[in-house]
């Protein structure tokens, strides 16, 4: 594998790569009502993504793109991070850590105090991933729409 970097992306030119990345989100999610969630998001794109509040993160090996996570601003002033994905030919390499420590970093220096996500029951790995960084079990918060959702917080 080739050096990670971890870089801001850039919507004007990653725009096409981005949307091919969320497709691949999509199609690893069982649950059609979390399946609707993420359509919706990937047809409002760079929306909410592409404002000074909010960012998406891209992990490259070399010129290709191994993964991404994105994060944005809640109404209740906290920072939701979302989309953390990882193409399957690039897991268990920490790629997810390092993409999830940049979009917490990039919060806390944004203002943001706190941090939420959801996520889903059967995505084992991804719970194991938030509690090593001291994320939380915390009850729904506005804004998710899967009831089975568990969701998690931090402070930054």
């Amino acid at each position: 594998m080739n050096q990670l970097t971890i870089r801001h992306a850039r919507f004007s030119d990653d725009s096409a790569d981005i949307a091919a990345l969320i497709q691949e989100y999509i199609e690893t999610i069982d649950r059609s009502a979390c399946k609707e969630e993420v359509e919706a998001a990937l047809e409002g794109l760079p929306a909410p993504y592409d404002r000074p509040d909010s960012g998406y993160f891209l992990a490259m090996s070399g010129e290709s793109i191994a993964g991404g996570v994105a994060f944005s601003r809640l109404d209740t002033g906290e920072a939701e991070m979302a989309r953390l994905f990882v193409r399957p030919n690039y897991r268990r390499l920490g790629i997810a850590r390092s993409l999830v420590e940049r979009a917490m970093q990039e919060a806390s220096a944004l203002g943001y105090e706190r941090m939420l996500l959801h996520t889903l029951p059967e995505w084992h790995a991804a719970q194991a991933l938030y509690g090593d960084l001291k994320f939380a079990p915390i009850a729904a918060y506005s804004g998710v729409t899967v009831d089975a959702a568990m969701c998690f917080g931090r402070d930054l």
